[in-house]
């Protein structure tokens, strides 16, 4: 049984899973650039398998990795093996493990919500160099509003229909996450 918030069972699965758009990576890094200059260092924290991470590196960011599950980091690892783009820390959002100062721009796809927002602002502030920037994204599954989700789900259940969806996280409104982003100063 997944203990909460324990991924080390999944890491072997997280691999397949979506990526996030590099055309919204993009945009933002094209603003980031504009106030920052064009060598930003970015921080992917709880960066699980790597796979915001792999779209950072796609757009051509380089820096750090933070993630404090092993099985994960190290499947992260793995999909890195032999560049240089991204080191992989063991750290948390709370602590990162990174000099202070040492980062632009700090992410966090679809992990935020493990977070302790208060801890993880504070640490993200030390982190950031002046003016850093935050972004925290997610690449949901949302069946009620597509159609081509809501098909998909029709036919696992027709295949399977006792099956159960299980999440190791709660369920989390768009409008609670901006709370708790609020809430942490971010």
């Amino acid at each position: 049984m997944m203990k909460h918030g324990d991924f080390t069972e999944l890491a072997k699965f997280y691999v397949d899973r979506p990526g996030y758009s590099i055309t919204l990576l993009q945009y933002i890094q094209a603003y980031i650039k504009s106030q920052r200059g064009e060598n930003i260092v970015v921080a992917d924290v709880g960066a699980g398998t790597g796979k915001l991470t792999e779209n950072l590196e796609q757009v051509g960011l380089t820096g750090y990795a933070v993630e404090p599950n092993e099985a994960m980091r190290k499947e992260g690892e793995k999909l890195f093996e032999g560049k240089n783009s991204f080191k992989w820390v063991e750290g948390f959002a709370e602590k990162t493990g990174l000099p202070d100062n040492s980062v632009d721009w700090v992410l966090m796809g679809s992990s935020f919500h493990w977070a302790n927002e208060k801890e993880a602002s504070e640490e993200f502030q030390r982190i950031l160099k002046p003016g850093g920037f935050f972004t925290a994204i997610w690449n949901p599954r949302d069946i009620g509003r597509s159609k081509l989700h809501k098909e998909i789900e029709d036919i696992v259940y027709e295949e399977v229909p006792r099956m159960k969806r299980v999440s190791s996280g709660g369920t989390v409104t768009t409008e609670q996450m901006y709370e708790k982003l609020r809430g942490g100063g971010i």
